[in-house]
């Protein structure tokens, strides 16, 4: 994972907008503040899951994709027009590597318990699903480290997860004709996905399936 230049730590949390002005670029800067309860970002993606290796004795998981919408930035794409406004043309995407620490059985649930980090990055466009590492190629703009819940229905095959992610680094990036800073040193965002699993004949490439949901807040810090 490329690594947040040090000292640009952001100072708020994710819920309104301060406006100032940036000398550097005389754009107008949005902090966007996390607020416990508030909506803050959808998010649209993939996942591949991996098998057991000696570094991850109950397998792995990498999960990519893009930021749909950001609350209060009127967009998050390259392209005004809706119709385009896909992964091809996302502005900020992300990247999580994870390992399973936990697997349990309940009927035809299974839990799963996984822990690892989460990076956005501010995206050149195109990233593309068939290159998941193409959602890691741009600057990052916030790290995070995430524990994550999946609970699978293997008769419907669908799950859904919630990921509580808390902010390690952050820093200011320029998005459309403004500067955004997403969050605060220590914040926390709680995301909740909904997803299915691909159907496989043990031929079919990755990936093993697709997800989408939303964040909020839950809660404020400050260092």
């Amino acid at each position: 994972m490329k690594r947040i230049a040090p000292g640009i730590v952001a100072t708020a949390l994710l819920l309104g907008f301060v406006y100032t002005t940036v000398r550097a670029s005389d754009r107008p800067r949005h902090v966007l503040d996390i607020d416990t309860g508030q909506s803050v970002l959808d998010v649209i993606g993939q996942v591949n899951n991996f098998p057991a290796t000696a570094e991850a004795p109950l397998g792995s998981s990498q999960q990519f994709g893009y930021v749909s919408h950001l609350d209060g930035v009127e967009t998050v794409f390259a392209d005004p027009s809706p119709a385009a406004q896909n992964e091809s043309s996302a502005l900020l995407t992300f990247f999580t590597d994870v390992k399973t620490t936990r697997v349990t059985a309940n009927g035809p649930l299974t839990i799963i318990l996984r822990e690892g980090t989460t990076t956005f990055y501010q995206n050149s466009p195109p990233a593309s699903f068939s290159s998941p590492d193409s959602f890691k190629s741009g600057e990052p703009v916030m790290a995070s480290t995430i524990r994550q819940q999946v609970i699978l229905d293997s008769l419907e095959r669908t799950f859904t997860v919630v990921n509580v992610n808390t902010i390690t680094e952050t820093n200011s990036f320029e998005l459309g004709d403004r500067v955004v800073r997403i969050g605060s040193r220590g914040d926390m965002i709680r995301t909740a996905l909904m997803g299915v699993l691909k159907v496989r004949d043990g031929s079919a490439p990755p990936p093993t399936g697709y997800f989408a949901g939303s964040g909020v807040g839950v809660s404020r810090h400050r260092d």
